[in-house]
Parts: C-alpha cells; structure tokens; sequence
C-alpha cells in the first residue's frame, strides 16, 4: 500500500514538473502543452529528417500550434528549407521565422 503512495506521488510530481510554467500561470491547458511538444518534437525530427538543413542551428518553440523558428542558416535556401519543413509538419498553424542569414564575412578561418 505504501509503495503504491509513493509511486501514485512520484508519478504526480514527475507530471507536473514536466508540464511546465504555463498551465500553472494558466497560460495553456495540459492537453495544449502536450500538443505542443509533439508538434515541437515532430518540428525538430523534420529538420533533422532534412539532409540539406543543419538542424542544430535552429530552435523551435510552439505555443497553441504557432511555432517560431529561430537560428541562423548557411544560405536562403537553407532557411526557405527549413521553413518549408515546419510547415509540413501537422498540427502547425503558423510559422513565425526569425532566421537570420550568415554573412560570409563573419566565418572564423583557422
């Protein structure tokens, strides 16, 4: 009986501290934050999925479907790619993009 207490506990605490800040400040609902993530998880898989995009140069963050990309991509193309990949992605509603574009000026050569 005890054992079952601290697991039903330790399940509830684990819950709710991955839920996140927003469904505490009544931001969003749980089942929001839970689409959310797998709209952010299926984002960053798709970017990864793209042999063309450099997924790690990109943050994605999703509140209520819009997504917001941020980072900085080699070329346009690179950026119209991973645009083009987000918005492939279900459950998207909108896409903010805040990629910026490397100058090539800027590259450190060793």
């Amino acid at each position: 009986m005890r054992a079952s207490l601290k697991i039903s506990t330790l399940a509830a605490v684990t819950l709710f501290s991955t839920v996140g800040c927003r469904v505490f400040n009544h931001e969003e609902t749980t089942g929001q934050y839970v689409d959310d993530t797998t709209i952010s998880a299926r984002a960053k898989a798709a970017l990864i999925k793209d042999n063309n995009v450099k997924s790690n140069d990109f943050s994605i963050e999703v509140y209520q479907g819009n997504v917001t990309l941020t980072g900085v991509a080699r070329t346009p193309t690179e950026a119209k790619l991973a645009e083009e990949d987000i918005r492939a992605v279900d459950g998207v509603k909108s896409l903010k993009s805040d990629v910026r574009i490397a100058e090539a000026d800027t590259a450190v050569t060793k």
